[in-house]
């Protein structure tokens, strides 16, 4: 029963979030231009693992992902500069059981950054030197009206190069 709430916590956080972002896109706002962003998250960023039964006997690398099982990333955002720009945050539900080579997950985060925030979805796949493409629900502040693809590719330090690329 407890997944089937998580499940349904997640597509009822997904829903509300599409549906503020449909009501509140054109209000008011100038019409955006395209853009892209690149940016970098470094490899320190937090990542906790919400072990919800059957429970994993083995914790980091060998940790076992069920169905249900729950991620939760944070991590700063940094310009080509270096700069941070602003954070990251997502909760990831695991969708495919297995360890970290194979288990899979479905994630819902934000881009928090200066000039507003970034909504996105993204599929993931737990691997190195892995890419990963999701979309860009809405944002807010200066990218209000906007949505997109986003692009994320995994390095082998850990770190990862996010490309976002908005529309109006």
């Amino acid at each position: 029963m407890p997944r089937r709430i998580a499940a349904l916590c997640g597509a009822a956080v997904a829903a509300t979030a599409a549906v503020a972002v449909a009501i509140a896109g054109p209000a008011g706002a100038q019409t955006p231009t395209a853009q892209t962003l690149t940016l970098t998250e470094p490899a320190n960023g937090q990542f906790s693992i919400v072990d919800n039964p059957p429970k994993s006997r083995r914790h980091g690398e060998n940790t076992r992902f069920s169905v249900g099982d729950a991620l939760v990333i944070t991590n700063r955002v940094l310009d080509a500069s270096r700069h941070r720009v602003g954070s990251v945050r997502a909760v990831c539900f695991i969708t495919k059981a297995g360890g970290f080579a194979r288990a899979e997950a479905d994630c819902l985060g934000v881009f928090a950054l200066s000039g507003g925030n970034l909504y996105v979805t993204i599929p993931l796949v737990f691997s190195e030197d892995s890419t990963q493409t999701g979309v860009v629900v809405g944002g807010t502040g200066a990218y209000q009206g906007l949505h997109g693809t986003w692009t994320s590719v995994n390095h082998r330090d850990g770190s990862s190069t996010d490309t976002l690329t908005l529309t109006p």
